[in-house]
């Protein structure tokens, strides 16, 4: 399985790559610090896309996280079959929570800093 970070706080890319990388969940880890960076990347996939996990900042400038999941809902099905997408965000902001958890997209808003064990579980591992 692959890993797709979206953030843009250079620390927070560090860190979970890091986390993600000894954890043992994954090996392949690609990071993005906009939203629009990502969106192109993912745009430029022709071949079939691996299992793939998107941890998505929500509070990036230009491109949030919602609206990332907006351009993502344009992307073929087949594409979108193949990605999962968990919001990584600190907001204890009760309307974020409310749209990340009726967001078709979003599989759950986790919480910053990223804990491994949850998203272990998360992921059925």
């Amino acid at each position: 399985m692959e890993f797709i970070l979206i953030d843009d706080s250079v620390f927070d890319l560090l860190t979970e790559e890091k986390l993600l990388l000894k954890s043992g969940l994954t090996d392949t880890v690609k990071s993005f610090s906009s939203a629009q960076e990502a969106i192109k990347f993912l745009k430029e996939q022709t071949g079939a896309m691996p299992e793939t996990v998107i941890l998505l900042d929500l509070q990036m400038p230009e491109i949030n996280g919602f609206e990332f999941t907006r351009h993502f809902a344009e992307m073929s099905e087949e594409m979108r079959k193949r990605i999962r997408i968990y919001m990584i965000s600190s907001t204890v902001d009760s309307m974020d929570i409310e749209e990340a958890r009726a967001n078709p997209y979003i599989i759950e808003l986790l919480s910053k800093p990223l804990e491994i064990p949850v998203l272990r579980s998360l992921l059925g591992e």
